[in-house]
C-alpha cells in the first residue's frame, strides 16, 4: 500500500524530471511527494531545482504535524500535502504543479467539472492548507484540484495515476482557454534592439511574442498579477510601452518614462533612491522595479540575472497573459498582496535559490 523510503525517494526524483520534460512545472515551482506509511511521506525540498536533486535532498515529513528532522528544509507547501494524505488514505503520490493552462483557469477562482477550486490564500500559509483541505473534504470523489491564482493539486494512488490526471486536467483546461479566448493573427512586426537595454543586475534579455502576449500588447493596458508566481518573479503588474529601448529599460528599473527625462533627469529614478544597478535594493525593487515589460508590436521583454532566469520569466509572463485573456469573473491580485509576495520572493526565496 505504501512505498518503501528508498523507492519513494527514487520516484520523487524521477517524477521531478518527468514533470520538467512534460512542461508541467519549471525550475523549482511546484512540489512532489510520495507516501511511505500512514504517518509519513517524502517530499521535495524548498528552493532546489528538480534536475539537480539527489535522494538525500528529499525530506521525510510527518502527516500529523508536518514535523521533520535534518538540515534540509521541505517544501513550503508540505502542509497541503499532509492535509491530502490525512483525508485520503488511498492516496500514495501527490503532485502540486503550476502547469500552464490549468494555472490560467485557476486564476478565475472557480471550480470546473471534475476539478474543484480551493480558495486563494498566500502560498505556504496555514490558511492555504485549510482551504485545500476544505476542497478535498467537500469533494470526496475528486482527485484533481485547482488552487485559485496558484496552480493545481493532483492526487493519485501511485505516480503514474497522478501523472495521468495532471495531463488530463491540462488538456481539459487548454480546451477551456482556447474556447473562450479568440486570438488574433497579430505577430511581432517591429525591430527591438536588446543590446540597448543595459541593466547591470539584469544582463540577460529574452523577447517572447506568443499569441496571448501579443493580445495583451494589443490591448495596451497594464496587466495585473493573475497568478501569484507572476507577482513574485516578475512584479505586481506589467506595463505596456511603445517600441522604444530607452523606455523599456527605464520601465524595468522603475524610472520615469517622461520624454523630458531623456537628458540629465533621465539618470534619476522616480524614488530618488533606486540606483542604476537595479534589483540590488529588494525593498525598493519590490515596489517599483519589474522583470518584464510588454512592448507594442514586439512582445514581452524579459530581463533576468541569468539566461535561465530570463527564460523562466518569459514562461511566467506568457502564462499570466493567458490567464489575463481567459479570466472574466475575477480580478488580479490586490496591489498590497502582490507587492508583499514580490518583496518576500526577492528578499528570501530568490536568495535561498542562489545559495
Amino acid at each position: 500500500m505504501y512505498y518503501s523510503e528508498t523507492e519513494a525517494r527514487k520516484l520523487v526524483i524521477e517524477a521531478g524530471l518527468r514533470l520538467l520534460e512534460n512542461k508541467l512545472i519549471a525550475r523549482t515551482w511546484g512540489n512532489i511527494s510520495a507516501r511511505i506509511s500512514k504517518e509519513e511521506f517524502i517530499i521535495t525540498p524548498s528552493g532546489k531545482a528538480y534536475d539537480r536533486l539527489t535522494p538525500d535532498d528529499l525530506v521525510k515529513v510527518k502527516v500529523s504535524d508536518c514535523s521533520y528532522s535534518g538540515n534540509v528544509k521541505p517544501s513550503s507547501e508540505k502542509g497541503v500535502h499532509a492535509a491530502a494524505y490525512a483525508l485520503r488514505s488511498h492516496v500514495g503520490f501527490i503532485i502540486h504543479t503550476h502547469q500552464y493552462y490549468a494555472s490560467a483557469v485557476a486564476a478565475e477562482c472557480r471550480s470546473i467539472r471534475k476539478a474543484p477550486c480551493a480558495a486563494y490564500a498566500l502560498p505556504g500559509t496555514t490558511k492555504l492548507k485549510r482551504f485545500v483541505a476544505d476542497a478535498i473534504r467537500n469533494n470526496p470523489y475528486e482527485n484533481m484540484f485547482l488552487m485559485a491564482r496558484h496552480g493545481t493539486l493532483i492526487l493519485g494512488s501511485d505516480m503514474d495515476e497522478a501523472f495521468a490526471r495532471a495531463e488530463e486536467l491540462e488538456n481539459k483546461c487548454k480546451g477551456l482557454v482556447e474556447a473562450r479566448v479568440r486570438l488574433n493573427a497579430a505577430e511581432a512586426d517591429r525591430e527591438f534592439d536588446t543590446s540597448k537595454v543595459n541593466i547591470k543586475a539584469l544582463p540577460f534579455i529574452k523577447v517572447v511574442s506568443d499569441p496571448y502576449i501579443m493580445k495583451c500588447c494589443e490591448k495596451g493596458k497594464t496587466v495585473g498579477s493573475y497568478i501569484d508566481d507572476f507577482a513574485q518573479i516578475v512584479g505586481p503588474d506589467m506595463q505596456v510601452v511603445d517600441c522604444d529601448e530607452w523606455a523599456v529599460e527605464r520601465t524595468l528599473l522603475g524610472y520615469s518614462t517622461n520624454q523630458t527625462a531623456r537628458g540629465l533627469m533621465g539618470k534619476v529614478p522616480m524614488t530618488g533612491a533606486l540606483d542604476r544597478m537595479g534589483g540590488q535594493q529588494p525593498a525598493l525593487n519590490s515596489a517599483i522595479g519589474r522583470n518584464a515589460v510588454l512592448v507594442k508590436g514586439v512582445g514581452a521583454v524579459c530581463a533576468g540575472k541569468t539566461k535561465s532566469d530570463a527564460e523562466a520569466i518569459a514562461m511566467i509572463v506568457s502564462k499570466n497573459c493567458a490567464a489575463a485573456c481567459y479570466t472574466k469573473y475575477a480580478k488580479p491580485l490586490g496591489s498590497i498582496d502582490a507587492r508583499l509576495q514580490r518583496y518576500i520572493y526577492l528578499t528570501k526565496y530568490s536568495r535561498q535559490m542562489e545559495a
